[in-house]
């Protein structure tokens, strides 16, 4: 994916922990920055070496510009990864892949995390195709699968519900209908009750 909603930042920052991050379908090099620049509110004492990896040519070119990156590398899913990280990070990526092949993905994702891996993607089944990025048409961005929050949970992660929206809550329809001037307040809310979350985060820890 080549960027993601800022709702996410306050949510996945803190969930990095160790000392290396991979950053799966890096795009533009949104998480990089943002854990080079604010890994304090991970709790960490010194910033992780990130390193990414893209389906999309130009956007592994982009983050090869970008200093906070050790490396980043194209390769496309399902593959498997030649190393391990403490953290493995990816966010508004798994949508991306076809449905049969998306067990398979976290697998090999899974066995590349050393403490953590973190997913986030949409709360609802939203298919679209590719798109026009700032580095070119891109076929990747499509969005072929969806991951419900059943599934997260039946492999152990816990969810944390981002941005307040999602269309197919009818709690969530009936508010925005009426397009309520405080309603920029219930965006924390989807932290506590997932369901209401226009994206889903899901991490789990290794053991």
């Amino acid at each position: 994916m080549s960027s993601s909603p800022t709702y996410l930042d306050s949510i996945i920052v803190p969930l990095i922990v160790g000392e290396t991050v991979l950053d799966v379908a890096c795009g533009y090099g949104r998480w990089g920055n943002l854990i080079q620049s604010n890994f304090w509110e991970a709790g960490l004492s010194k910033p992780p070496v990130i390193d990414g990896l893209d389906g999309f040519l130009p956007n592994v070119e982009l983050c090869n510009q970008h200093k906070c990156y050790r490396h980043v590398w194209y390769q496309t899913m399902p593959s498997l990864l030649k190393d391990t990280w403490d953290t493995v990070l990816a966010c508004e990526f798994i949508e991306h892949l076809e449905q049969k092949n998306v067990e398979e993905v976290i697998n090999i994702l899974e066995g590349a995390a050393k403490k953590r891996v973190i997913f986030s993607t949409p709360n609802w089944p939203y298919y679209r195709g590719g798109g026009e990025t700032i580095t070119g048409y891109n076929d990747l961005e499509a969005h072929l699968s969806y991951i419900s929050r059943d599934f997260f949970r039946s492999r152990g992660y816990k969810l944390i519900g981002a941005g307040f929206g999602n269309p197919k809550n009818l709690l969530v329809r009936a508010i925005k209908k009426f397009k309520l001037s405080w309603e920029p307040a219930l965006e924390s809310i989807p932290r506590v009750f997932p369901s209401l979350g226009d994206s889903l985060v899901a991490y789990k820890d290794i053991n």
